[in-house]
């Protein structure tokens, strides 16, 4: 418990007392009444279901048939897998708009429910994909051969002994996607339009309206929703967890399965990759052709007060999520080690919470229970924390679980003490898992949205907040998409810089 103190008291004090000083100026409960509210409500719900259910059925077929068979490429697919992870929320609605969007290259889905999913999809399958294929890569093919022995076919091979050691991970990796497309801002304000306008965009817009009594309710009425769901999400984690026992050996696909295997390949590098090049190339191309004026336009300087330059806004996506790295790391890692040794199931818990709580209810509390610091740096940084340390957590926890117990007590046995067991077994155990959930996080916090726009200042303006008022104005998606290249070049050099590990030489 003493290395899960430091999270506990800065969850105390940076998202337990702001909501309890929001809720105790009253709750505005003829929300739960209201049409219009239900309506969202449903919305919600229903586009963050079949969420979760289409990405359950497409992990499912994708992870089987990509972790039963060896071919070209593999790694560099599920490196494919893992762009969606860091892309910024603007990026990706910025080109699914150019592709979909009412001046759209292919057909205009601006404001309708399949727009909504097919981003929510492309952010959230390629991780559903990969739980599932870690499950099926640590088990051996040994089932399958015994099964095909005992006269089962394909598809009796399929739906007695891959989908069951499947499912549990594809799962997990649904019930993640609820809990991202449920609380999502970005996708639905950008994509949905007010007919699919979800509990957060129009929490959003109460709080626009200053009616912050309403604004409470529906953070309350989210809340519950998606602490709910985190709390059967880590219960169900914990308890289909299991050490990683690869077996390399996997055969070609041949006939129809190549065939198959192909056309999955194609589907997902088309959904991952059309997106960021539509955005690459409106961003050099102008009516008379192909251009770099919408990136020259960007640093040339702005005439309102009110807008930051390009540098001053990359300097703040930097020293942000700097800042909030440097508090987010150790706790997350710490908390992990608590959770691990204690295998507390609250604690456990615990470490969702901020997936449960909307960060734009989260902007209001703070300038409620802490007025004096309104429009300060620490109330932005906090809320930039409280977005990291849950991914920094899960992955370090995610390794822990995976560790072998007898390593440790061979250790002990051997008259190593708890330092050394940590800093030479330990460590180096997680390492890799551990520089995953920062890069993931820098990235995150690179792309952050709401918070941002929400705490904000003029002169601490991002990125993001550049992205959206370009958006915001007539015939500048030129220049967006300049400034959303920029941004998804910012966060993939994060994201590879702190991912990456120089692979270690053999000792003379």
């Amino acid at each position: 418990m003493l290395l899960a103190a430091p999270l506990l008291l800065f969850l105390l004090f940076c998202l337990v007392i702001p909501i309890l000083t929001l809720l105790a100026r009253g709750i505005n409960l003829q929300v739960l009444s209201n049409t219009f509210i239900l309506e969202r409500l449903a919305i919600t719900l229903f586009q963050s279901s079949l969420s979760s259910l289409l990405v359950l059925v497409l992990a499912l077929f994708f992870g089987s048939l990509f972790s039963r068979y060896s071919f070209r490429g593999k790694a560099l697919l599920e490196a494919t897998l893992s762009l969606p992870f860091v892309v910024p929320v603007l990026v990706a609605s910025l080109g699914f708009l150019n592709l979909f969007g009412s001046r759209g290259w292919i057909y205009n889905l601006e404001g309708t429910l399949w727009l909504v999913l097919l981003a929510n999809i492309f952010y959230n399958l390629g991780l559903a994909i990969r739980f599932v294929m870690t499950a099926l890569s640590s088990q051996s093919l040994e089932l399958e051969y015994v099964a095909r022995l005992e006269g089962a076919t394909t598809w009796q091979v399929w739906r007695f002994v891959t989908l069951p050691l499947a499912l549990p991970s594809a799962l997990i990796g649904a019930g993640f996607t609820f809990l991202y497309t449920f609380a999502s801002f970005g996708v639905p304000l950008l994509l949905g339009g007010s007919g699919f306008a979800t509990l957060e965009v129009e929490m959003f817009f109460s709080i626009q309206r200053l009616e912050l009594e309403t604004a409470t309710g529906l953070g309350l009425l989210q809340f519950l929703i998606t602490f709910s769901a985190a709390w059967l999400v880590t219960m169900f984690e914990r308890r289909n967890s299991h050490s990683q026992n690869f077996d390399s050996y996997r055969p070609k696909a041949t006939g129809w399965t190549r065939v198959a295997l192909i056309g999955s390949i194609g589907f997902l590098v088309l959904l991952t990759f059309a997106p960021l090049i539509t955005v690459a190339l409106k961003s050099i191309w102008s009516p008379n052709g192909v251009t770099l004026i919408h990136y020259f336009e960007l640093f040339a300087d702005s005439n309102s007060i009110f807008e930051s330059s390009l540098g001053t806004a990359i300097w703040n996506n930097l020293r942000f999520a700097g800042m909030a790295l440097l508090i987010a790391v150790p706790l997350g890692i710490g908390y992990a080690l608590s959770v691990w040794r204690s295998k507390n199931n609250f604690l456990d818990t615990i470490s969702l919470l901020p997936l449960a709580i909307s960060s734009t209810l989260l902007g209001v509390a703070y300038i409620i229970a802490y007025p004096n610091l309104t429009a300060s740096l620490p109330l932005l940084i906090a809320v930039y924390v409280l977005t990291a340390y849950p991914l920094v957590t899960r992955a370090t926890l995610s390794a822990l679980r995976q560790l072998e117990p007898h390593i440790f007590e061979a250790a002990r046995l051997e008259g190593v003490n708890k330092w050394q067991e940590f800093w030479f077994i330990l460590l180096p155990l997680i390492e890799a898992s551990v520089r995953s959930g920062i890069a993931l996080a820098f990235a995150v916090v690179i792309g952050e949205f709401a918070a941002t726009l929400m705490l904000s200042r003029p002169e601490w303006a991002t990125l993001t907040t550049l992205i959206y008022q370009r958006l915001s104005r007539p015939n500048q998606i030129g220049e967006a998409s300049a400034l959303a290249m920029l941004l998804l070049l910012l966060s993939l050099s994060g994201f590879l810089l702190l991912s990456w590990r120089r692979s270690s030489q053999p000792s003379p």
